[in-house]
């Protein structure tokens, strides 16, 4: 498969989160396969801009074959029972060209917990009719993945050709483990395999998996469709390997961690055409960790990527990794024990005493030096700008939006990337939770799109409201209301200051 190619295009959201539809592209050019390599996404704080990134974090989780876990039903809409999301990607492979769309739903699966309070000295043999009113049931929620679908169309013939559904899955379709049929019966062609993608289906409701993407449901399908229909097969490796392999994505607990100076996490990718190394490493910040020795080599050429690019960001400075020599892991193997310092010439302190600004831009950076080179990698990142010199931002994004041969979607409060990307490169929230993304209108070559976004707050003149307004008066004598309720003090006499300094 790397000869594939994978491109996100599209992300629709749906009773997600604050999101009751909105919709994000990254911008298509003339030609087929010219999609844009950056996305920004911009907006007040709590008008959805969190959800894409999520929303991306789940598609990861599901298609690798993750489960979801409870805490993911705070991803669904609180009027709501279930929350959609449709991605729509590009894949090329070789000289074939496909549009890909993959859909899931997930929704609250309603759990009755009982609590036995039966008071029984003895057993007996008369049936009490009022036994069930000893147990109290009480209402539990947990998350399920309730439908998918996984579908394409093929370029031929200078065109696109009718879309093809691989599979259709709804966990409430007692008849067939999924649709269309003729697929059904490609796969469960035996007793054995029907019996089979029958257990796969309870597995993948068990554990809250994708059915398709789960790991057996997977490798029936894939042993199947390789035989029978290989454009299926391709189809379903691609969009697996590229979660697995090539989509990163960095929320706000991994951002955490690091400000709170408890670890900080390296997201990593190395490939050298002949071994690929991917996935996340956390090295502890306030003492020492313990790396074992296969992957003590793993960090040092991490670090030795990183520092290549990091003393051109930030001028003379390099991270170093202290070996104490070798120690026992919690596990029982062999590894060795170390510390991250930062270098600056001859000067050596633990990266801790760092800011938070210089560790954010360390433990990103070897995925974006991936992003900047391989076309397969989309990196998603919340907040990239925390902590980060506005300045130093958008050279940064800058550089990549010109250069990058992968993909970066990412949020942001810092304004200073607008005057570096191209409008077509950034979306806005708004304050419509039932169409939550635009693009703003009317802009000229030579606007800046930063003065432009201002002034559509300001001003308005978009198809939607940017901004929940805000009053200067009604802050001010919030502040000074909420210290009054605690301090006795009269009210009309602070409104009269307040009146008197506004």
């Amino acid at each position: 498969m790397r000869n594939t190619v994978i491109k996100l295009k599209s992300i629709e959201l749906n009773n997600f989160k604050n999101v009751k539809n909105g919709k994000i592209e990254f911008k298509e050019g003339r030609e087929l396969n010219s999609i844009s390599n950056i996305l920004g996404i911009y907006g007040q704080n709590g008008s959805g801009k969190t959800s894409v990134i999520n929303a991306i974090y789940l598609l990861k989780r599901l298609a690798s074959g993750q489960g979801l876990i409870k805490k993911h039903l705070n991803y669904i809409n609180s009027e709501s029972d279930f929350a959609t999301l449709n991605f729509e990607f590009r894949i090329w492979d070789k000289e074939e060209l496909y549009r890909v769309f993959y859909k899931f739903e997930i929704r609250k699966k309603e759990i009755r917990k009982t609590n036995f309070e039966y008071n029984m000295p003895f057993i007996t043999e008369i049936y009490d009719e009022n036994y069930n009113d000893n147990f109290k049931f009480t209402k539990d929620f947990d998350i399920e993945v309730s439908k998918e679908k996984l579908s394409y169309s093929k370029f031929e013939d200078n065109m696109w050709k009718n879309r093809v559904t691989i599979i259709d899955y709804d966990i409430d379709n007692k008849d067939y483990a999924f649709r269309p049929i003729k697929n059904y019966k490609e796969v469960a062609n035996t007793t054995d395999k029907k019996v089979s993608i029958g257990i796969a289906k309870g597995l993948s409701e068990e554990n809250a998996t994708s059915f398709i993407f789960n790991i057996k449901s997977f490798a029936l399908l894939i042993s199947s469709f390789s035989k029978t229909n290989k454009n299926h097969s391709k189809i379903i490796t691609s969009i697996r390997n590229f979660a697995i392999l090539n989509l990163f994505v960095i929320q706000n607990d991994d951002l955490g961690v690091i400000n709170s100076n408890i670890l900080i996490p390296f997201s990593f990718m190395l490939d050298n055409n002949k071994k690929m190394v991917r996935g996340n490493i956390n090295i502890k910040l306030f003492d020492t960790s313990t790396i074992e020795i296969d992957k003590f080599d793993t960090v040092k050429k991490i670090l030795e990527q990183i520092n290549i690019v990091l003393s051109t960001l930030v001028p003379n400075l390099k991270i170093e990794l202290k070996n104490y020599g070798k120690e026992t892991t919690s596990n029982g193997k062999e590894g060795y024990k170390v510390e991250l310092l930062s270098l600056r010439g001859k000067n050596a302190i633990p990266l801790k005493y760092e800011s938070d600004g210089i560790k954010k831009i360390i433990s990103i950076l070897s995925v974006l030096i991936g992003m900047y080179n391989n076309e397969n990698i989309l990196v998603a990142i919340d907040e990239l700008d925390a902590g980060i010199f506005e300045y130093l931002l958008g050279e940064i994004l800058e550089i990549l939006s010109k250069n990058a041969r992968g993909q970066l979607i990412f949020t942001s409060h810092n304004l200073r990337a607008l005057e570096k990307l191209n409008k077509d490169l950034v979306i806005f929230t708004t304050t419509n939770p039932e169409n939550r993304y635009i693009g703003l209108n009317s802009i000229k070559g030579m606007n800046n799109l930063r003065d432009f976004y201002y002034r559509g707050i300001i001003l308005g003149g978009q198809r939607e409201e940017l901004y929940d307004e805000t009053n200067k008066y009604e802050i001010s004598y919030a502040f000074q209301k909420a210290w009054m309720i605690n301090h006795n003090i009269n009210n009309e006499s602070y409104k009269d200051n307040i009146d008197n300094e506004i």
